[in-house]
């Protein structure tokens, strides 16, 4: 029996990427965040400040869960993090926060520290405004309330050292355009 030629050619690939321990990145388990339903945290405090040329906007963990809340499970840069980890689209609180357009984003931790992101890298990949890990909010003693995780997985170029910076925990102000 002749298989249809987009039928081969998938067959050929498929035992190919077996044999050569191949998949793709889209295919590949946990590689995209998926949309999930959760009981949305009753935290009312502000936990996030967006600040871009029209002002300030705060967010509590309810607002930001609001939002919508997705799921990736993925490796990290430091050992016994992987796993999975949930929260808004950043994308999306920057739309909430009328910074969709910005250039660029500086996003500030706690404890002082700070890291530009380009407007390319939340339109090329699903990040995280992570709100849990796990499934478990996270306390400041865990780098929460709130972390920026890439779906490092589902590209290898996050794999690159250059992205290590850019995953900022204790995150708590988000401004646009700041250089």
């Amino acid at each position: 029996m002749l298989l249809p030629i987009k039928s081969s050619f998938c067959l050929l690939m498929g035992v190919l990427g077996l044999v050569m321990g191949v998949s793709s990145p889209a295919r590949a388990e946990g590689a995209a965040p998926a949309r999930i339903e959760v009981q949305v945290s009753q935290a009312q405090r502000a936990v996030l400040t967006v600040a871009g040329p029209t002002g300030a906007r705060s967010f509590s963990l309810a607002e930001l869960e609001a939002i919508g809340v997705y799921r990736v499970n993925t490796s990290t840069f430091w050992a016994g993090e992987e796993g999975s980890f949930e929260g808004p689209l950043l994308a999306d609180v920057l739309e909430r926060a009328g910074l969709k357009d910005a250039p660029t984003i500086r996003i500030s931790a706690m404890d002082g520290f700070s890291q530009l992101m380009p407007r390319e890298d939340w339109l090329r990949w699903p990040i995280l405004l992570a709100t849990r890990h796990r499934g478990e909010p996270m306390s400041v003693r865990n780098k929460g309330p709130l972390r920026i995780i890439y779906p490092r997985d589902m590209d290898p170029v996050l794999k690159e050292p250059s992205y290590r910076l850019r995953w900022v925990w204790l995150t708590s102000r988000i401004e646009a355009g700041v250089q």
